[in-house]
């Protein structure tokens, strides 16, 4: 099981790593996501929650607890979650699987679909 303080790391090289990706990675997760979004992420096998604004294909600063108003929420194990982030599983996948759960409205579901 991966500690908090790895889990942290991790979202916040997730933040970096997508702060760094091209136009065209921020332009099409723009486009699939337009409105700003509020990503909330509960880690379930951990006590932690996180949370960030996603908008103009951008990921803000990580604030730990739960927001006070979220999009999309997300849970996912600590192990889980560092394997998403390292590219060694996909979203889709992790979901489909049942690892990933994702409470969000159906036009945001279907938006993040199309960005697997």
């Amino acid at each position: 099981m991966a500690t908090r303080r790895d889990v942290e790391r991790k979202l916040r090289e997730l933040i970096q790593r997508m702060d760094g990706a091209g136009d065209g990675v921020r332009g099409s997760l723009a486009d699939a996501l337009p409105d700003a979004k509020v990503i909330e992420l509960t880690v379930t096998d951990l006590p932690g929650t996180y949370w960030t604004q996603l908008a103009s294909g951008r990921m803000h600063a990580l604030h730990d607890g739960p927001a006070e108003r979220a999009d999309i929420r997300i849970q996912v194990q600590s192990d889980h979650l560092i394997e998403l982030v390292d590219g060694r599983s996909s979203l889709l996948g992790s979901f489909l699987s049942g690892n990933v759960k994702i409470d969000a409205s159906l036009g945001d579901l279907l938006r993040l679909r199309g960005l697997a």
